[in-house]
């Protein structure tokens, strides 16, 4: 006269919070960032503005302690901002058109 055996329902495995590839830029905001680590140096570099830095990290860092690291470099202002190519256009054309405009030619 027992009931029925209940079945004993499985635990959901959570997966582990795996280390993102990407991650945001200090200087343009956008998702961009790409960090390689060999041989104790980290390369940090933004696809989109071009930012980037290269220093020596410890063996057991990862990607995200290094970001972490390159994070900390950029605000304490010790990365060299390079202007890229494409802002360097981009300020020339802009300076062209002003002069274009102080001409004085009437339309």
């Amino acid at each position: 006269m027992g009931g029925r055996r209940k079945r004993r329902k499985q635990l959901l495995l959570r997966p582990k919070p795996k280390i993102p590839n990407t991650f945001e830029c200090p200087r343009c905001g956008r998702v961009a960032i790409t960090v390689e680590i060999k041989n104790g140096i980290a390369k940090v570099k933004c696809g989109n503005c071009g930012l980037e830095d290269e220093f020596e990290v410890p063996a057991i860092f990862d990607e995200a302690n290094a970001y972490g690291k390159f994070i900390d470099r950029y605000f304490e202002g010790k990365i060299q901002i390079k202007e890229s190519k494409a802002e360097e256009k981009e300020e020339n054309e802009t300076q062209g058109e002003s002069e274009e405009d102080n001409t004085g030619e009437v339309e």
